[in-house]
């Protein structure tokens, strides 16, 4: 350990650290198939690699001198330890540097050319040291268990044996105090580079005014029957500020929100007396489980009678199909974040580009999601597609940060 790791440990052994913990997939198919030689060389691979590359894009991307400590904790999990507590946006970031230098890397063999890739699940949290390893042990197992690459937990709402009444009672302050807030991330057109509109994006806030990240609350409001509550007052909070600042803006409904009549005549009930219908558009996540198209167009049909546009978010993702391009009356398409940051590999480039042909040809509108840098952006407007969301486009920010940036401009 190096003077300077032993100074960070330190110094910062009472104060919040992030961490994140890397499992490799299949590791006991890498041992068996290659022998265990080979395994090991390929975690000492690994190993190098978050300590050389991984580390020093995590330091470049924070601009600021921060403590990090990379570990091979055991056989084949690995923890990146940083001595800082990041915010939501940060901790994204690192998870996005882990993983995808992880899985777009080759693993050398031992005596061969050969070379193999490796997948991998990633679990974090926020904390101190005793909770720390607990609570991103919790988020990699559940990240496990629900075949997803990342999950997060923050160790400060799950401290302890009463995490489900704090997080509950965190719900509840929300609703009561009309906490629930907006945040707006810009949507760019790759024709003139303007701000057309913006993805209102939930965000709750814990009792000393922290920001709370939504994998926290949102599977969890749902099973405490709290969501639709949470959901008309972001919608309500979105519809008024349409009306004071005629800004275009999509929100997002799941299928199971479709089937809900209220949420449908929420939405109805507050544009039928004024022309604000065509500056909202509703995004209808996870489509490929739609079981039901008749309710969903029916659902999409009233609400475009006010001039409300669709758009189907994350397309391409799993094994969603042009079956629900044709099945649902849409506007637009968002192409799933998994097609855009491959999108400079020849295959998912070829697939992008046919999808977006298909859509050009039934008129569709298409929106990359996840236009992270430059680059990105530049294949994107290669294929001619409509609009750019990103962190390279822009941050989720709050209205009074929106209004002041369209202001400078």
């Amino acid at each position: 350990m190096s003077l300077f790791q032993r100074f960070c440990k330190y110094f910062y052994r009472n104060h919040t650290k992030t961490i994140y913990i890397i499992d490799i997939l299949y590791m006991k198919d890498i041992n068996a198939i290659y022998g265990f030689e080979n395994g090991d060389f390929v975690l000492s691979q690994l190993l190098k690699l978050l300590k050389t590359e991984i580390k020093n894009q995590i330091l470049l991307n924070m601009n600021k001198r921060v403590c990090i400590e990379v570990k091979n904790s055991h056989v084949d999990v690995f923890t990146v330890t940083i001595f800082e507590e990041l915010n939501e946006m940060e901790v994204m970031e690192v998870k996005n540097i882990i993983f995808n230098n992880i899985v777009t890397s080759q693993f050398r063999l031992l005596d061969s050319k050969v070379t193999i890739d490796i997948d991998v699940t990633i679990g974090c949290s926020k904390g101190f040291d005793k909770e720390l390893q607990v609570y991103a042990e919790k988020a990699l197992h559940n990240a496990k268990m629900n075949y997803i690459h990342f999950m997060y937990y923050d160790a400060k709402l799950y401290k302890n044996q009463f995490v489900n009444e704090e997080l509950l009672a965190t719900l509840h302050r929300n609703i009561k105090e009309n906490l629930v807030e907006p945040f707006f991330q810009p949507i760019q057109s790759n024709k003139t580079s303007e701000i057309i509109k913006y993805e209102a994006l939930m965000r709750l806030y814990d009792k000393n005014g922290n920001i709370i990240m939504p994998q926290v609350f949102l599977g969890k409001s749902r099973k405490y029957r709290l969501f639709n509550k949470l959901m008309e007052i972001l919608i309500l909070k979105v519809l008024d500020y349409i009306k004071k600042y005629k800004i275009y803006v999509s929100i997002n409904l799941d299928y199971n929100d479709i089937l809900n009549p209220s949420m449908k005549n929420l939405i109805i009930n507050n544009i039928k007396d004024s022309d604000i219908g065509k500056f909202l558009t509703v995004e209808i996540l996870e489509s490929k489980k739609i079981s039901n198209f008749y309710l969903v167009n029916d659902f999409i049909n009233d609400l475009k009678a006010y001039n409300v546009k669709i758009a189907i978010d994350d397309f391409g993702s799993g094994f969603s199909n042009y079956e629900h391009i044709l099945n649902i009356n849409t506007d637009y398409i968002k192409l799933d974040g998994s097609l855009i940051k491959k999108i400079d590999e020849d295959v998912y480039y070829n697939l992008v580009k046919s999808i977006v042909l298909f859509c050009k040809e039934q008129n569709i509108k298409v929106v990359a999601e996840f236009v992270s840098d430059l680059k990105i952006l530049r294949y994107v407007k290669s294929l001619d597609i409509d609009y750019s969301q990103g962190y390279y486009i822009g941050r989720p920010e709050k209205i009074d940060k929106l209004l002041e940036e369209k202001n400078e401009n």
